[in-house]
């Protein structure tokens, strides 16, 4: 009785375990008491005789059995629901996080960064690390499902102006097309920016000549002229950094197309090692600029495996001079890139470092 008393005392104030707790002693309490009654006040021979009050007895303790046990099924079922309401309960996301549900708060982010330089730099992410334009195009098409008819002029701007920035032109002129229908501010901006569009998709569409390489390395000089013009004309604004993409990615289209024709060019080689010098020399500014000198690193270790293809090394016809012209040129444009911290390029850069030195020190032990 005192260890009951003194677990009921110690534990009675502590929720669902103290009310279990409390019931198991009343139940040992009532348990004790009716053998009490049935043996020791009424005796064993009363008790003998009187099998009844023995049955009665038995019944009493089965009654408070069955109450105990559905006592503490309940309290069991309480509990479990009591804790899995707890840890279902999550922290709500940081606010930075959570999908933006107001068209300013869309728009104002959009805004802010759709002016950087994309010639230079590499199209931002948002806090998601998702290209800013893309994120843009689908927040601004889930707000006009969940928003529909408002705000019309203002997320068809936008969505042109990231598509724009995306260089789908021809979608980002239709919207454009869209706005100025309906005048206002936003409708002389699109205006404007319609006929810029235009101009772009004029020179996109001009058609290459296919049959002579030469009249196709003219066209592709000619799209250069016509992008450098737009340039000029849209000097100090964010279409000044598109013509520039354009122009630096029909540049490097020449290249590409010099380098897979050059064996059927007079110096072909050269043609091509020109090609990516002035590359290199007119977008150093680039944001591309990295890839190109590894992709100019590459075509002098091309080179470099051609020559070791072309004479044995272990010949009196192999020059070790000439191979290590092509060897130390590449290494030259690998290391540029590996001396430039935080960019992708240059684990690269630093793979095809070892690379080449594992290539040279091989063809200089056969060249002995």
């Amino acid at each position: 009785m005192l260890q009951r008393n003194f677990h009921n005392n110690q534990y009675g104030s502590f929720g669902i375990e103290g009310q279990v707790s409390a019931f198991v002693d009343a139940w040992l309490d009532l348990d004790e008491k009716v053998r009490n009654i049935t043996e020791t006040q009424l005796g064993s021979t009363i008790f003998s005789r009187h099998a009844s009050l023995r049955g009665h007895a038995k019944n009493i303790l089965r009654s408070y059995r069955a109450r105990f046990r559905f006592a503490i099924s309940v309290t069991t079922v309480l509990a479990l629901f009591l804790f899995a309401g707890c840890s279902s309960r999550t922290a709500p996301p940081e606010a930075r996080y959570a999908p933006a549900g107001d068209l300013l708060d869309i728009v104002k982010e959009f805004q802010r960064l759709a002016k950087e330089d994309t010639y230079r730099f590499p199209i931002p992410k948002d806090v998601t690390g998702v290209n800013i334009m893309k994120a843009t195009l689908v927040r601004l098409e889930d707000y006009e499902k969940k928003n529909p008819g408002k705000f019309t002029d203002i997320l068809r701007f936008n969505r042109a102006l990231a598509l724009e920035r995306l260089q789908e032109y021809a979608q980002a002129t239709a919207f454009y097309r869209r706005v100025a229908e309906t005048g206002g501010r936003l409708g002389i901006e699109a205006t404007k920016n319609i006929e810029a569009l235009e101009a772009f998709q004029t020179i996109l569409d001009k058609p290459l000549p296919a049959g002579d390489p030469f009249q196709y390395i003219k066209g592709l000089d000619e799209k250069v002229a016509a992008w450098n013009h737009l340039i000029q004309k849209h000097q100090g604004t964010a279409y000044e950094f598109l013509a520039r993409v354009e122009e630096e990615r029909i540049d490097r289209a020449k290249v590409a197309f010099v380098k897979a024709n050059r064996y059927r060019l007079k110096d072909g080689n050269q043609l091509v090692i020109l090609g990516y010098s002035q590359l290199v020399t007119k977008h150093r500014q680039s944001k591309n600029i990295h890839r190109v000198l590894i992709d100019f690193g590459d075509f002098y270790a091309r080179l470099a495996k051609e020559y070791t293809a072309q004479y044995d090394p272990e010949g009196l016809s192999f020059d070790l001079n000439a191979f290590d012209q092509f060897a130390k040129s590449a290494l030259k444009l690998y290391t540029e890139v590996v001396q430039v911290d935080g960019i992708v390029e240059k684990i690269e850069a630093q793979g095809k470092i070892e690379a080449m030195r594992g290539l040279v020190e091989k063809i200089t032990r056969l060249s002995r």
